[in-house]
């Protein structure tokens, strides 16, 4: 195997797939990059079992010549390695060169690097079958949707089945759900694709996903036990995870006698400022409601007080208070991507609804915290 590249082209991809790769595995073919050098194309792919990202490179693109003076093969080489020496060599074309199997050389025309290398063939077999139900989205909607819902999901593996987005397909629209067990994030997607299916797709999984994609539409390509992102000419492969999603409807309030409407941004910063003199790690906030004021405020025994009062706002219900995470809810509302929203609430300890004014198709929902000021 042999080819000369242009290496800001590689660059590009290999940082694309290296996002698969960890640092660390228990199968030391998968911390190599392997390249497939075929007719028409460059395929690299990198893999942790769990995620698995491959990309290719055309042999021409329209008139530009992007890979020439190839024989084809294939290789194991060191990501890491082959990352450092592709992103630091100052050239705009490089040459690798696979010798005997077990030598790759990288050079441009000051340096030459040499790695060992493994056969292709020491690559653990992969599924990189495409199938199931499949869903195209705007590449916009698709980061706008994952950036609304995403955040809610839990980060810690105590119960799997909270790391991820639940994705449920039923009467012409998807629902994108996440939670923590403490806030719940819902997205209602309209569609016209008539198939049902449900997932637990990897929040990390969607989350790279939506990093990697620039401005083209996405396929989502959902089976039993996989997911496959296709976009450009790349394709994401991640496992789906099994068990029953939480039914998250047991959640919402259906009434919701205190109904507050505020600036979005004026309302974060106020939670921001106030917070400050927080000693909780969970940075509790207190808000007071009357029709008269809004006020929030933050106590600690060991600091002080902070207290400020809330302009521009509307409110309809009897006095009331509530306190609760200040960053929950300041994520809450920057997820609505609204300049006004609407905080509903059910009852001191109830869980409490955060509603963008101008789209009713994202829900926040979140637990309150007991205080004792």
């Amino acid at each position: 195997m042999k080819l000369t590249i242009n290496r800001l082209a590689l660059l590009k991809v290999l940082n694309t797939v290296s996002v698969a790769i960890e640092q660390k595995s228990p199968t030391p073919a998968f911390l190599n990059f392997k390249l497939d050098m075929k007719e028409d194309n460059l395929e690299i792919t990198g893999s942790n079992n769990d995620l698995t990202i491959k990309s290719s490179l055309p042999v021409q693109n329209e008139d530009n010549i992007i890979i020439s003076d190839y024989t084809c093969g294939s290789t194991l080489i060191s990501a890491k390695y082959l990352l450092d020496i592709v992103r630091k060599l100052d050239s705009d074309t490089l040459t690798i060169e696979v010798i005997d199997e077990v030598i790759a050389r990288i050079s441009d025309e000051k340096s030459k690097f040499q790695l060992n290398s493994m056969r292709s063939e020491e690559y653990p077999d992969l599924d990189l079958s495409i199938s199931g139900k499949k869903v195209m989205f705007p590449c916009d909607d698709f980061k706008r949707i994952i950036n609304q819902v995403a955040f809610a999901a839990s980060t810690k593996e105590v119960r799997p089945i909270l790391t991820a987005v639940n994705i449920k397909a039923f009467k012409d629209r998807l629902e994108f759900v996440a939670t923590d067990s403490y806030r719940l994030s819902k997205k209602i997607y309209e569609l016209s694709n008539k198939d049902e299916f449900e997932a637990n797709i990897p929040v990390n999984s969607l989350v790279i996903v939506s990093k990697l994609i620039e401005d083209e539409d996405i396929n989502l390509n959902i089976s039993n036990n996989k997911v496959v992102f296709e976009f450009g000419n790349t394709t994401v492969y991640s496992r789906l995870i099994s068990g029953d999603f939480p039914k998250t409807s047991r959640m919402i309030p259906d009434h919701y006698p205190f109904v507050l409407r505020v600036k979005s941004s004026s309302f974060i910063d106020a939670m921001d400022r106030v917070s400050l003199l927080s000693t909780e790690k969970e940075r509790i906030v207190k808000l007071e409601l009357d029709a008269d004021y809004v006020e929030i405020s933050s106590k600690s025994e060991q600091i002080g007080s902070a207290r400020e009062s809330v302009d521009m706002f509307e409110y309809s219900g009897d006095r009331f208070s509530i306190s609760f995470n200040e960053d929950y809810v300041s994520d809450a509302i920057k997820a609505c991507m609204s300049e006004d929203v609407i905080i509903s609430f059910a009852g001191e300890m109830n869980a409490f609804k955060v509603s963008a004014s101008d789209d009713e198709s994202i829900v926040q929902i979140i637990t309150p915290v007991r205080s004792y000021y």
